[in-house]
Parts: C-alpha cells; sequence; structure tokens
C-alpha cells in the first residue's frame, strides 16, 4: 500500500499564481489541471519559492508539493525505535488513530487539517531532539529526510490548509 500527501488546497490556486494547461482525458473531453511546471518557470510555485529544505522524497506523481507519506511514516517508526538497524523498520506498521502518522486523521483517513499537521511535526522534532537531532542507521543518515518531513508538515500547515493523503 502506497501513501501520498499533497496540499489540501493548493497555494497556486489560491494566490492566483497558477498556470494551467488544458490536457484530453481518455474519453476525449477536456480538463485543465496545474501546469507544475510551467508554474515553476513563471515564478508562481509557492512551494519551490519557500526553498525547501534538502531531504525531499517525492511523491508517487513526481509534482514539486506532493510528499511520499509512506516514507514519512517509516521515518516515525525510525525515530521511535530502538533498533541498529534501519533493516529492522517495518514500512507497513503506523499509529492506527491517525496521530502519529502521515494519514489523515478524519474518518477516511484522506485529511490532515493544519493543527494535527503541526502537531506531527511538532512530535518528529522532539523524538529527533532526543536523538540529539540526528537520524542515523550506520552509513544511512536520514536526518536531511526527518528535516524536509518536519518542513513539510509546517508548511502545509501555514500554506495549504493541511494537507491531503492518497493511498
Amino acid at each position: 500500500m502506497g501513501l501520498d500527501n499533497f496540499p489540501h488546497e493548493y497555494p497556486c490556486k489560491t494566490q492566483g499564481t497558477a498556470v494551467m494547461e488544458t490536457v484530453e482525458l481518455n474519453d476525449g473531453s477536456t480538463t485543465e489541471r496545474i501546469g507544475c511546471d510551467s508554474t515553476v518557470e513563471a515564478g508562481g510555485c509557492p512551494f519551490r519559492n519557500a526553498n525547501p529544505p534538502s531531504g525531499q522524497v517525492t511523491g508517487f506523481l513526481g509534482t514539486y508539493c506532493w510528499y511520499r507519506g509512506k516514507h514519512g511514516n517509516w521515518l516515525i517508526n525510525a525515530l521511535n525505535s530502538d533498533t541498529t538497524n534501519s533493516n529492522d523498520i517495518d514500512p507497513y506498521v503506523w499509529d492506527v488513530d491517525g496521530d502519529n502518522t502521515f494519514y489523515g486523521t478524519d474518518e477516511a483517513g484522506e485529511y490532515r487539517p493544519p493543527g494535527a499537521c503541526r502537531d506531527l511535526a511538532d512530535d518528529m522534532e522532539s523524538s529527533l531532539d532526543e536523538r540529539g537531532g540526528r537520524l542515523a542507521f550506520g552509513e544511512n543518515d536520514f536526518t536531511d529526510e526527518v528535516k524536509f518531513a518536519i518542513w513539510y508538515l509546517r508548511w502545509t500547515a501555514d500554506e495549504c490548509n493541511g494537507m491531503g493523503a492518497w493511498s
């Protein structure tokens, strides 16, 4: 099972900076969607303009502001693990109550509101601090990925009215 996160409200649309493109669907009808590359080229991508830190794990569709939530859940498990081997951390186990996971907090698990995004970011930051500010297993250092996840959660809280979860 995969999990990708995305802005609940795309700030490029709410700020009026999105460059829209028309695409033809399989049935011959057309629809409009955000042209991410064109929006970035025009300087209208709030995500890229925010200068995100290194460590991004891009979501399934490879869009700039989507995040690979399954990896975020793995990072949460790693931060809370006592193991010294990253291979021992199960990527398929997460907090089913929705409080400590990249899934949404609503009944369907599809929406995480701003406050829940901030709380999760704070929890991850606290867990990272308890580990001396570093998440590493031998030669494999995941610190930048944790810091990016924390940044992403706060960015979606502040700029996107929370985040959606697609699995």
